[in-house]
């Protein structure tokens, strides 16, 4: 039997670059950032300089009102439906963030459950009452639901709800799905908005957000910048492409996922578990390391998540290997970072160049190369990482496709 072999046919993007799909391809070529002050808030007043807030309107959805994360999924699939070419969907596979939630909804959906000062959680979790919006607005699957209904998908759905990796796990288990034989086509991705009073405080507290510019692997790098965007990508056993006349762009190689189970907001200092999920993903693939021409890291910009990141990415392939990252171009978008930077590694491939770290100018003496700018090149093999809380680890390795 012929291994079953997967490409991506089509994507839809939202994202800090303005244009969808192309506007992606055209901010990161170029070298360019979409992050600036908000729109929505007041950023001084939380601390943030800028985010990487998407700079078009999006429509929003009967049944849906007030759910960005859901609104950007949607708008993602339209893209990806006209693109698609008629494509019939086998399943979704999604990931998702916390709720899109503002203060005083936070407020309305709890304050009833408080007695003695106290949340009474046995009648909070009992309360299924359909005229209250709080059981509705805090379900992670509501954007699935809705982008299965859009798509006419009665096949398989799934919710990812690892945090930062949420995103490339769903498309790790949608990969597995097509390999398996179980669909042969499938819509996975991730979408994700915690630029809000709720989300800005959260990550502020951590201590996760810089206050002026994100620069990974920048020496003077304090931190992350909140972004939002969604991404979904059409993947698609690569017989039934051909069959139905689609052009892919890339292929999904290998997908390897690992827990650190370390701390529950802290890398391994020694990125052990970013180890495991790399290696896992060059055996899932066939490939030695040597056959990865790019790392796209995961690259927070955080002391302590670049350095463990780059020790893992060394260790493995050895220095002088090439790394960038762009989240000083759209943020880290949560969720959904994982799926943004997975549709920036096949435009990578298709194109033909390396994406640049924007925000690092101070690269310290890492060993290993960290791309500042734009390369144009012809790169064959692009793993991607993605890192959430928890130690929840993902990599994926993408291929271009040969002429």
């Amino acid at each position: 039997m012929n291994e079953r072999r997967v490409v991506v046919t089509a994507m839809g993007v939202q994202s800090a670059f303005p244009g969808g799909v192309d506007g992606l391809l055209d901010g990161l070529r170029q070298g360019k950032s979409g992050l600036a002050p908000s729109n929505f808030l007041d950023g001084k007043a939380f601390g943030v300089e800028a985010v990487g807030e998407l700079k078009e309107p999006v429509p929003s959805v009967p049944g849906l009102e007030g759910d960005r994360k859901a609104h950007l999924a949607l708008a993602a699939l339209e893209q990806l439906l006209a693109r698609s070419t008629g494509a019939k969907i086998g399943g979704i596979w999604l990931g998702t963030g916390l709720s899109s939630v503002i203060p005083e909804e936070l407020a309305e959906d709890v304050i009833p459950f408080i007695e003695d000062g106290k949340i009474n959680r046995p009648r909070l979790y009992r309360d299924i009452e359909p005229a209250r919006l709080a059981p509705g607005r805090h379900l992670p699957e509501r954007a699935l639901k809705a982008v299965a209904s859009r798509a006419n998908c009665t096949g398989p759905q799934y919710s990812s709800f690892s945090a930062c990796a949420a995103g490339a796990q769903a498309i790790a288990a949608a990969f597995r799905a097509v390999k398996r034989g179980e669909v042969d086509v499938a819509i996975c991705g991730g979408q994700d908005a915690m630029i809000h009073p709720l989300g800005i405080l959260s990550f502020s507290l951590l201590g996760a957000l810089s206050p002026s510019q994100c620069r990974p692997f920048d020496r003077r790098r304090d931190g992350f910048a909140l972004g939002e965007g969604a991404a979904l990508l059409l993947l698609e056993e690569e017989g039934h492409a051909e069959r139905r006349g689609a052009q892919p762009m890339a292929r999904l190689l290998g997908a390897g996922s690992s827990v650190d189970a370390y701390r529950p907001t802290a890398p391994h200092a020694e990125g052990r578990g970013a180890v495991l999920a790399m290696q896992r993903a060059l055996r899932d693939a066939g490939l030695e390391p040597g056959a990865v021409d790019h790392v796209n890291a995961h690259g927070t910009a955080t002391p302590v998540g670049d350095a463990a990141e780059i020790k893992a990415i060394a260790e493995l392939f050895g220095p002088g290997q090439s790394v960038s990252s762009i989240k000083g171009a759209v943020g880290h978008c949560i969720a959904a970072a994982g799926a943004v930077e997975s549709a920036a590694c096949v435009l990578a491939l298709r194109e033909g160049f390396l994406p640049g770290t924007y925000g690092c100018e101070q690269a310290e003496a890492w060993p290993v190369v960290i791309e500042r700018v734009p390369r144009v090149t012809e790169p064959r093999v692009i793993l991607s990482n993605s890192m959430g809380f928890g130690g929840q680890n993902c990599s994926l390795l993408w291929g271009r496709i040969e002429a």
